[in-house]
Order: C-alpha cells, then structure tokens, then sequence
C-alpha cells in the first residue's frame, strides 16, 4: 500500500510545483516565496557538496533564486521547477569553481606562490592592471605603439626599429618616455 502512495505524493507534488510556477509566471510574490522556502535549503546542501564553501553556496543559490524572480516573466519551465532549480545550481557552482581556480592561476601566475593568494590581493592587481591600460590609452600612438612591441610582444629594439622605419635611438627614447609616463600616471590613479 505504501508502493502505491508514493506516486500520488510525487503527482500531488508536481501539480504543486506547476501552480507555483504559474504563479511566478505572473508575478505572484507568494508563489515565489514558497518556492524559495522549499527548495533553498536543499540547493544550498547541494552546492555546498560542489564548492566546499557554505558562505559562497549560499550566495550562489540566493543569485540564482534572484535571478529566477528577475526573468519570471520569460521563464520556459513548464512544471518541473526542482529539476530546473537543481540544474541551474550546478551550473552556477561549477562556473564558480572555474572563477576560483582563475583567479588562484592569475595568483600563482604572479609569484606570489610563497604568499597566500586572497580575494584582496586578486581585486588590487586587477584594478592596478586596469589603471595600467587606462594609462597606456593616454600614451601618443607612436610611443605606445613602441612600447607594446617591446614590452609586450616581446620585439627586440631593432626589429621595431625596421618595422617603424626609425632610428634605434628613437626607440629607446619612446620606451624611457612611456614607462616614465606610465610610472608616474599609475601612481597617481593609485593614489586617488
């Protein structure tokens, strides 16, 4: 008899799930609300088996109910919500996990190898890197021109020298006034 009850809980519980997803389709609050109190927990447990971090779980799964309310006007679930719901945790824990070891690689890519790698230290070189780019913007064509053939593609002085048709001197003199330009510009914007 308990064999035969199981299958009307699970029709019982999906033609819940689908009255919930009409809801959230128009709008209704309520409807959302439910849904969150009854599949939170749960995706939280889930993620949480992905990542490791609860903190970070739970601000996946608060995201992804976010973004569920955000986009509830062109939602394509029919009636399925917990697999929609579950599926889309993952998604969300495994491009999580694939930020996290992204920017641990940019941590170790930077010899900080013998230094612990955190959240702080990643944000102050991306926003030092970005101060840099600002400030190669500002360079005049020639000059950054020359410094990104020589800093950065890695071109010896001579071959920019042929491909600009200009002396080596002149070279020299655009990379000595770029990187002293940029050494000031950076801290500067660092500074403000």
């Amino acid at each position: 008899m308990s064999i035969q009850i199981i299958p009307h809980v699970k029709q019982l519980m999906n033609k819940f799930d689908k009255i919930l997803v009409d809801g959230l389709k128009q709008g209704n609050y309520s409807s959302f609300n439910e849904l969150f109190y009854q599949y939170y927990s749960g995706l939280c447990a889930y993620v949480d088996s992905i990542v490791q971090d609860t903190a970070a779980s739970e601000d996946l799964v608060q995201t992804l109910f976010y973004k569920l309310w955000a986009n509830r006007y062109k939602l394509g679930i029919q009636k399925n919500i917990s697999q929609y719901l579950y599926r889309s945790a993952k998604n969300s824990a495994l491009n999580y996990l694939k930020s996290e070891s992204g920017k641990k690689a940019v941590c170790l890519n930077s010899n900080l190898i013998d230094e612990p790698c955190d959240e702080e230290e990643f944000l102050r070189k991306e926003t030092f890197y970005r101060k840099l780019e600002e400030c190669i913007e500002q360079l005049p064509e020639r000059s950054k021109a020359v410094l990104l053939k020589s800093r950065f593609e890695g071109l010896k002085q001579k071959e920019i020298a042929e491909m600009f048709n200009i002396s080596i001197k002149t070279i020299k003199n655009h990379i000595w006034k770029s990187l002293r330009f940029l050494k000031s510009c950076v801290e500067f914007e660092i500074s403000i």
